[in-house]
């Protein structure tokens, strides 16, 4: 055999071992993402405590195929609700028939079952984005850079988080990486079906949240800067105008049916975002800053601490060397980030949940900076072996954050039943209890305590006299005061002068100065304290964990 030909069958079969070497870790990654997001996706049973998920499930058990298709519910597109109640309507057939064919019928679903689905959904998309960013990685900088991608991805908290909840950030996530694929498709010049398949995955990102149109300047510059004349560029922006409008219109027909409720519904859920809308659940939101807020009290839970640290320099990195280079891959790759980046963060609420969408991307960008330098590193031998100590801290840093929050919110059990457990071993029925409104978390109580007062903590500010008086009686006649998460606490002792008399309120109490003494904490272990920064109420914006892991305090009345 010629040295020639003997080399060719060296590199085959070296090309081989890697391909399978990369093949083999991502299906690892897979096994490991899906146990990680599967994993007790019925947790909160039977009360499940997440109230978007909640009106979710309730617009989805109102359908009755086909006299009453109307979902009811705007805040997100339609497209979701209807997969979840057809899937919901085959699963109810096939279990009717377990026992007989002839027993097989199609009945409508059930609430909880309609949870279930929605998590389901959730946990899938969260698990194909593993391989869907392996690939993009390796399309953009290489294997290593797509298994590093991979990697993050599959023990990311924002993604284990969302795949539990039967909301649609995963299908947005999920449709937005599809997405950016098919555009890198057309920035290859690989023209593949591209008029109809960039505009339908536009329209499904448009029928899971209209907010995705902020996406659009994209697809349509992909047409743009393709060489070919004028006239054909319009036609084919008109085509994809056509077929956008087509796909949006039968995924979401009651938008066009019953327009007015639609409007109304964008209206109010404008006016939240906006904060022209005084709403309680968005008070937290005061006196913060764009941007600043986002890197200080939302990546770092999404992301974890140290990616959120590394991914600045990336981030720069990135957008020198794509000009440097004049790389339109990594150019196009942080202008995605930043057209889903911008437009959220900029905000009035911003909630944790919008940032998803965003982490493929910074996952992306982090491994391409990291893998070039860690490439920078073994070019130097003084350095050689720092490459291999900073190879283990990436490793296990990004481990120990991800595997802390699993066992934190799914597998140590709900801290509101287990509020509601210490209850009923230490309060008597008939002790009377004060309590927030609003909040889903007292429900576990409901069965050990027969008299449960709430009152509106969130009107007392501006000065309500007529509230401060039937306060100051509550706190009289009360027993006990729950507060069964920090949503309150947090905003009130972090606002003084927005929220003054809640400020003082919630001070007294927690300094256990208003006649009463706390009695009982969700505890927090080493896996809490590595998630949350070592404070649980303070470290994040609250709804990182106000959903699936809040912290329930109760305070007894000091006998005088």
């Amino acid at each position: 055999m010629s040295t020639e030909v003997k080399a060719i069958t060296i590199n085959i079969v070296s090309s081989l071992l890697k391909t399978h070497k990369a093949a083999f870790g991502v299906a690892f990654l897979i096994l490991i993402g899906a146990f990680l997001r599967c994993y007790n996706l019925n947790w909160g049973a039977p009360f499940y405590f997440h109230p978007d998920e909640r009106n979710i499930a309730s617009s989805i058990t109102q359908l009755v195929f086909p006299t009453q298709m109307n979902p009811h519910f705007f805040a997100y597109g339609s497209l979701p609700i209807y997969i979840i109640y057809f899937s919901g309507m085959v699963t109810n057939f096939f279990s009717s028939c377990h026992l007989s064919i002839t027993n097989c019928k199609l009945y409508n679903v059930e609430f909880g079952h309609a949870i279930i689905i929605s998590r389901f959904y959730s946990a899938l998309f969260s698990t194909l984005l593993i391989p869907f960013i392996f690939l993009l990685g390796k399309k953009m900088h290489g294997p290593k850079t797509g298994l590093t991608a991979a990697f993050l991805a599959t023990f990311s908290a924002g993604f284990i988080q969302f795949a539990h909840f039967g909301t649609f950030e995963m299908w947005l996530t999920f449709f937005s990486v599809l997405l950016f694929w098919f555009c890198l498709e057309e920035l290859n010049k690989k023209n593949i079906h591209h008029l109809f398949i960039l505009p339908a995955i536009f329209a499904i990102l448009l029928a899971i949240k209209v907010s995705s149109i902020a996406l659009l300047p994209l697809p349509l510059l992909m047409i743009l800067i393709k060489k070919q004349n004028s006239s054909k560029k319009l036609k084919e922006i008109i085509l994809f105008i056509v077929t956008l409008s087509i796909v949006y219109a039968v995924t979401n027909p009651f938008v066009f049916l019953t327009t007015q409720e639609f409007l109304s519904s964008i209206r109010y859920e404008g006016g939240v975002v906006l904060g022209t809308l005084d709403v309680f659940y968005t008070q937290s939101f005061y006196n913060t800053m764009p941007i600043v807020f986002q890197f200080l009290n939302i990546f770092p839970f999404l992301l974890n601490p140290l990616f959120t640290i590394i991914f600045i320099p990336a981030f720069f990195y990135l957008i020198y060397k794509g000009i440097k280079t004049k790389n339109l891959l990594f150019l196009f790759l942080i202008s995605y980030f930043l057209l889903l980046f911008l437009p959220q963060a900029f905000l009035f609420a911003k909630w944790t949940r919008y940032m998803v969408p965003t982490l493929p991307f910074i996952y992306l960008i982090v491994a391409i900076a990291s893998i070039d330098f860690l490439n920078m590193l073994s070019k130097s031998k003084r350095v050689f072996s720092i490459k291999y100590f900073v190879l283990s801290i990436f490793i296990l840093f990004t481990i120990a954050f991800g595997i802390s929050y699993f066992i934190t919110a799914f597998v140590k059990p709900d801290t509101r039943i287990e509020a509601g457990k210490f209850t009923q071993a230490k309060i008597q029925q008939t002790r009377r209890v004060l309590t927030e409104p609003y909040d889903l978390g007292i429900i576990p109580f409901n069965s050990h305590l027969q008299y449960i007062n709430s009152f509106n903590f969130y009107n007392l500010d501006p000065e309500n006299n007529a509230l401060n008086e039937e306060l100051k009686t509550k706190i009289f006649q009360s027993d006990y005061i729950i507060l069964p998460s920090q949503r309150l606490l947090k905003s009130r002792l972090l606002n003084p002068n927005k929220f003054r008399k809640g400020h003082g309120i919630y001070s007294l109490l927690t300094k256990e100065a208003l006649g009463y003494q706390k009695i009982y904490e969700t505890p927090c272990d080493i896996f809490c304290k590595i998630t949350y920064l070592n404070s649980p109420v303070f470290s994040f914006e609250e709804t990182a964990s106000v959903f699936e892991r809040p912290t329930v305090f109760i305070f007894k009345k000091v006998a005088k």
